[in-house]
């Protein structure tokens, strides 16, 4: 009976060792099932960079266009070469290479007289002229004089400048208004005796590139070329955890 007994109190405490065992399991595993669902305090800033810098790049595009009668169009593209050439000189008494001037296909534009006949043709050579010598590109396109023969015309004239570092400047700006979020959510996590944890996810702006001073912006980034002393900005939206 006695053997009985110790048996029966032997398989009493294994089962409420077990029991036990259990109720605790559930506990650790409902506490770390509740850290998992329950909501994540955290902080979403935004952060900006703003940088200005001085183009290195002129791009000069103009059009050298002739008139001529219907009858006279060999002799007018004749003279478009003569025209193109002449450019091609002026560019390499700058001491600029030969591969700074691009020249496009030349078109040729009808014209009509009032009974709409065709009277002849605007005869358009398209040119580009890519340099990192601005000082020399500049007065060429400013005194246009100096670039036609006599009988041409100069059209679509227009100077761009472009910055040659513009891919690694954008890098910086990134880290730049990474940074500038992680200092705003700083500041946020101070009135509220938090500290600022890891950042959980991150996403671009797009560069917005402007002549200084200008309040332009779009939505889809822009890069305006009119000016060579320049001004870029991105922003960056940020979340970061919160203990």
């Amino acid at each position: 009976m006695n053997e009985a007994n110790g048996s029966a109190r032997r398989s009493l405490a294994a089962a409420l060792v077990l029991a036990l065992g259990l109720v605790l399991a559930a506990v650790i595993f409902g506490a770390f099932f509740y850290r998992a669902r329950a909501p994540q305090q955290t902080v979403q800033v935004v952060g900006s960079a703003t940088r200005s810098f001085v183009a290195d790049v002129v791009k000069w595009r103009f059009t050298v266009s002739r008139p001529v009668s219907d009858a006279g169009l060999p002799a007018g593209y004749a003279q478009l070469r003569a025209d193109v050439q002449h450019c091609r000189d002026l560019v390499r008494s700058r001491g600029l290479p030969d591969s700074a001037l691009i020249v496009q296909p030349p078109t040729a534009q009808p014209l009509w007289g009032r009974e709409g006949v065709r009277t002849g043709y605007t005869l358009q050579q398209p040119v580009f002229i890519i340099s990192d010598r601005i000082a020399d590109v500049e007065p060429l396109a400013l005194d246009p004089a100096a670039v036609l023969r006599a009988g041409a015309a100069l059209e679509f004239s227009q100077l761009e400048y472009f910055y040659s570092g513009i891919a690694s400047l954008k890098h910086e700006l990134l880290s730049t208004a990474t940074r500038d979020a992680r200092e705003r959510a700083a500041q946020i996590a101070d009135n509220t005796d938090s500290r600022v944890g890891k950042i959980i996810s991150a996403r671009s702006g797009v560069f917005q590139i402007t002549e200084p001073y200008s309040t332009e912006v779009s939505g889809l980034g822009m890069h305006a070329t009119a000016t060579r002393q320049q001004e870029i900005t991105v922003t960056v939206h940020a979340s970061f955890a919160l203990h």
